[in-house]
């Protein structure tokens, strides 16, 4: 979503903040209280639609695969050298080359079987998972590796069903939301008129109602500098 339009349902929603906050000042024969559910409503349309946040991106997937994908390559990197003393064990935990995020999450649930017990373990293979856990806290991984490469998962699939949600939620065209902000931004306007008269003599309050209102501009790129003049 374009930050100029994010940036317009945050104005949007602060001005309903304060609305309700001070729904007492607004006079009840005035069209006010009608401005406030009619923009209520455009906000609603607009967070329904997606427009009020912006999405996440895939850099913010990617860095929790890198970041899971360096765990798995240290735990590789262990399990080959205490293969030299326990043969074998390297086959467990196998350094294959992660081409897709769906490779580094599905070597990670096979290590993850390889060390945490199931319900149908009978007790030898329990204290086999426990051993194999303790080789790599014994090389410098925290003891919490079961629980953190766990949580690492948890989150891949977290960020996974927020980007889908998030594609769900895009119902409404371009065009739609930029009616909706265009309606949002009278109704804003409407709303400004009537506190800049009830709070003609309370400027403490219409101070309060313009911060809430601000729209947010974006950052100011500095022109550039001109070139110097040739020397002649």
């Amino acid at each position: 979503m374009e930050m100029k339009t994010i940036r317009e349902c945050v104005s949007f929603d602060h001005s309903l903040v304060f609305c309700k906050a001070n729904s007492a000042d607004i006079p009840t024969a005035s069209k006010g209280p009608g401005y406030v559910t009619k923009l209520g409503n455009i906000y609603s349309q607009l967070d329904q639609a997606g427009a009020t946040q912006k999405p996440l991106t895939v850099a913010a997937q990617n860095a929790l695969i890198l970041a899971l994908d360096k765990t798995l390559d240290l735990m590789a990197t262990i399990a080959s050298a205490w293969a030299a003393d326990a043969p074998g064990f390297d086959d467990l935990f196998p350094r294959p080359a992660h081409l897709n995020p769906g490779e580094v999450t599905g070597t990670a649930k096979l290590f993850l079987a390889h060390l945490v017990p199931a319900a149908t373990d009978d007790a030898a293979t329990v204290a086999a998972k426990a051993a194999r856990v303790q080789v790599f806290v014994d090389h410098a991984l925290p003891a919490t590796l079961v629980a953190d490469l766990q949580a690492q998962l948890q989150g891949i699939g977290k960020v996974a069903a927020t980007q889908e949600q998030s594609r769900e939620q895009g119902v409404l065209s371009t065009e739609e939301i930029a009616v909706l902000v265009r309606e949002g931004k009278q109704q804003r306007k409407l709303l400004d008129a009537i506190f800049r008269v009830v709070y003609a003599s309370n400027p403490q309050k219409l101070a309060a109602w313009v911060s809430a209102s601000h729209v947010e501009h974006g950052p100011q790129h500095p022109a550039a500098a001109p070139a110097p003049a040739p020397a002649k």
